[in-house]
């Protein structure tokens, strides 16, 4: 039976997610409270015995004057991934929420490998249509790359040892050196901010502004923390970390500072994580995303790889993303709009 889930039921939902192996902090209600220039519904497929047995939520986005929506349903739906009874059964019910919001497309991104190919081939008999095949780097709204380790249920010391020797050497020496790595609140978020604005001047992308990352702190509560890494008094480095249930510890946000690099801050924040990863016994750390031709010395991205790959671990490769349109003229029309904008803005 689906049924929506409304505030009697969110608690039952938020469990459901924490617990399942595919549920992911950015198919919370917490995390829909950050997005909040989008509304969030989600929905629950209970088995006879009213056991949740899946679940989908999406982030829907009205766009003005034509007053047609996107529905997005980020890194896919919760559930068994080999479960195709629970997605069509899913599935149907987004087609309903669309029909109340006057969707246009329902845009999907699943966190499923590509070794699953029935998982794809399902998508496609659906009827979705799959965005920038073969991409290789970030042009999909999520990394369609990333790269992460097992725990495997090690402990500190297990766990350093399957690190590269100079990585190992580096964590030492951080705080040997004088670096001193904390647990902070909103109020170290100046700092960050301040040098992720020199990280993204540097390695050239765009930044976010204190205030988001204030609304990831205040609605993620004991699941996000910030860890700055201070040196000589002064901050030099920080991370943003999200974890969610025993499935993942997520490096989701970094930013470091031109100077002071040889003290090795960076290595100290990543370790702080992982300890973090343990304490709450998760079962993956995930770096993030990275480009799928990253041991490529020419790649613009292969400085990230190589500083991920010291730590071990490997890369997952997802099927990619996904549309599902519903009405064709604007699903064409906001996609030249979007386009032109583009260009302008260049």
């Amino acid at each position: 039976m689906i049924e929506r889930v409304t505030k009697e039921n969110l608690d039952q939902y938020e469990a459901f997610i924490k617990k399942h192996p595919k549920g992911l902090f950015q198919h919370s209600s917490k995390w829909a409270k950050v997005k909040s220039a989008w509304k969030w519904e989600a929905v629950m497929l209970r088995d006879e015995d009213g056991n949740i047995k899946g679940s989908a939520d999406v982030l829907i986005r009205t766009v003005p004057v034509i007053k047609a929506s996107l529905l997005y349903c980020c890194r896919g739906f919760v559930a068994d991934e080999d479960d195709f009874a629970t997605f069509d059964a899913l599935f149907a019910a987004l087609l309903d929420i669309a029909k109340e919001y006057h969707g246009y497309c329902i845009k999907i991104d699943p966190e499923i490998t590509v070794e699953n190919k029935a998982y794809k081939q399902h998508l496609l008999n659906k009827g979705f249509v799959e965005l920038n095949p073969g991409c290789m780097d970030f042009e999909n709204v999520q990394p369609r790359f990333v790269y992460c380790f097992d725990y495997n249920g090690l402990n500190e010391q297990e766990l350093m040892l399957t690190f590269k020797p100079d990585y190992r050497n580096r964590i030492r020496k951080a705080p040997k050196k004088g670096v001193e790595v904390k647990v902070m609140g909103t109020e170290a978020l100046d700092d960050f901010v301040r040098i992720m604005q020199e990280t993204g001047e540097r390695d050239n992308f765009s930044t976010r502004p204190k205030s988001y990352f204030e609304q990831i702190m205040n609605c993620m509560g004991e699941d996000c923390r910030l860890y700055m890494a201070y040196y000589e008094g002064k901050a030099v480095a920080g991370t943003l970390a999200i974890k969610w249930g025993q499935n993942v510890m997520k490096y989701q946000y970094g930013a470091s500072s031109n100077a002071h690099r040889n003290v090795y801050p960076n290595y100290a924040l990543q370790w702080a994580m992982m300890q973090w990863g343990i304490e709450c016994g998760c079962k993956v750390y995930d770096f993030g995303g990275i480009s799928g031709d990253c041991q490529n010395p020419d790649n613009p991205h292969y400085g990230l790889w190589r500083f991920k790959h010291g730590f071990g671990g490997y890369m997952k490769e997802f099927i990619g993303e996904f549309d599902y349109v519903i009405n064709k003229p604007v699903y064409h029309l906001y996609n030249l709009a979007t386009k032109i904008l583009e260009k302008v803005r260049k």
